[in-house]
């Protein structure tokens, strides 16, 4: 399996979190020897489309869902 072309990663936590947000599911969180953070998605169409519309900035979430998106990445990344 092509992991480029199956799935969608990022560093960006805000990006992340709106993807969660949205009801994509995380696939998988890598930390680097830099002490940053990879996201992993499924990538699909509908993931595709999303990604256009957050870097067009026409994304609009509930704040409290963000906010716990947010956390919950965060005791991915720091609780292992």
């Amino acid at each position: 399996m092509d992991k480029n072309k199956d799935f969608y990663e990022t560093n960006s936590l805000v990006l992340a979190s709106t993807l969660i947000c949205l009801g994509f599911s995380l696939n998988s969180v890598t930390k680097t020897p830099e002490n940053k953070a990879t996201f992993l998605f499924l990538r699909t169409d509908t993931l595709n489309n999303i990604l256009t519309s957050f870097w067009q900035r026409s994304i609009k979430v509930e704040p409290n869902s963000f906010f716990e998106a947010q956390r919950f990445l965060k005791s991915r990344i720091y609780g292992d």
